[in-house]
């Protein structure tokens, strides 16, 4: 009899559970289509919240008052983080405020949200566009301007520190990235020492070239710009045998990832109508004009040719670096070679034959 009451209680709780189950279970069965609607009605209520405040800002925008149209902006996104407008005004404002590092987060959180919704606000054709695609094209014209690179008077606003080591860095790269290249090459290979070598001004013209090669690689310039503006500066890898380089040519001058990023930007630009052609035209031709003249007005003085042994031992290695680096051609290569040897009073022809086969003279 005692055991009885704990029965009763027992198939009672049993009966409340299974109860529950049946009930969430037929919740589940049947209302499963229903559940999903709510779910996405609540969805599209939540972002309609900060709509007043996303107009306000609009209207303030359009008004050219830019800090009151920040205010609703922010007051926008904090009932709704995912407002289109507000994010899209907030962007623009931002722009006009000068700070692009807010309005670049702006317009990645379009990006990201990626729908179809439209508006006429930033867009580059004047007709309707979809956010997203506007937000694109807003952020490529952003990175236009926080990539650029001040020229003044034809010359790179780069401090001469850091254009000299950009200046080395690029010719060691460009030697590690030759050996690679050779099959009989070793990895523990060491370039050679360029400081040792060449000048901090032959360095920099060293690296001017290497940056125009690399521009004609990337389809930056074409074939003829590089052989013209090469062949009108080539004296600054021969001095011996052709004609002086541009003065200026010898400056410092950034790194050839840093020039080959801006024209690439710059090109993405015109692709997405964030610059004209015309622009673009005009901001690469400054920077190759900037590189290395095609049409000199001044030349630097003519060098001097080398008359102690040990110096010109040293013009003939800085020609196996400049061959190795395929800045110059093999019949430039003799050509300086022979200069070389000749204001030494050097005559391979009365040299015998063993002596004549090599690279250097027998110093």
């Amino acid at each position: 009899m005692r055991s009885e009451p704990l029965f009763c209680a027992r198939f009672s709780n049993v009966l409340l559970l299974t109860t529950a189950a049946l009930m969430i279970s037929g919740c589940a069965v049947f209302d499963k289509k229903d559940t999903a609607e709510e779910s996405n009605w609540f969805v599209r209520q939540f972002e309609k919240n900060g709509n007043a405040e996303a107009s306000d800002a609009t209207v303030a925008y359009s008004q050219g008052d830019f800090d009151k149209a920040l205010e609703y902006v922010l007051a926008a996104l904090k009932a709704n983080p995912r407002n289109q407008q507000a994010l899209l005004v907030g962007a623009l404002t931002s722009e006009k405020l000068g700070r692009l590092n807010r309005a670049r987060q702006y317009y990645e959180d379009l990006i990201i949200i990626d729908s179809k919704d439209t508006s006429i606000l930033g867009s580059t054709t004047g007709a309707p566009m979809r956010i997203s695609e506007i937000a694109q094209a807003r952020l490529r014209a952003l990175t236009l301007k926080q990539s650029n690179l001040v020229i003044e008077d034809n010359v790179f606003n780069i401090s001469e520190e850091a254009g000299n080591a950009q200046s080395k860095a690029t010719i060691y790269k460009a030697l590690r990235k030759q050996a690679e290249a050779k099959e009989n090459s070793k990895k523990d290979d060491e370039p050679p020492a360029i400081d040792d070598l060449f000048t901090q001004e032959e360095q920099n013209i060293i690296s001017r070239f290497l940056v125009m090669k690399e521009l004609a690689e990337n389809d930056y310039i074409s074939k003829e710009e590089f052989l013209t503006r090469r062949n009108a500066n080539i004296g600054g890898l021969l001095p011996l045998t052709k004609q002086s380089p541009g003065v200026g040519i010898d400056r410092p001058v950034p790194s050839p990832d840093l020039i080959v990023e801006r024209i690439g930007i710059l090109k993405e630009g015109v692709e997405s109508r964030a610059i004209s052609p015309r622009e673009f035209s005009a901001e690469r031709e400054v920077i190759i004009e900037a590189l290395m003249p095609p049409h000199p007005r001044s030349r630097m003085k003519p060098k001097a040719p080398s008359k102690d042994i040990l110096e010109a031992a040293k013009d003939l290695r800085k020609l196996e670096v400049l061959y190795d680096l395929n800045l110059i051609t093999s019949s430039e290569k003799a050509a300086e070679e022979k200069a070389v040897e000749k204001y030494l009073g050097i005559d391979r022809r009365r040299l015998p034959p063993q002596l004549q086969r090599l690279k250097v003279p027998p110093f």
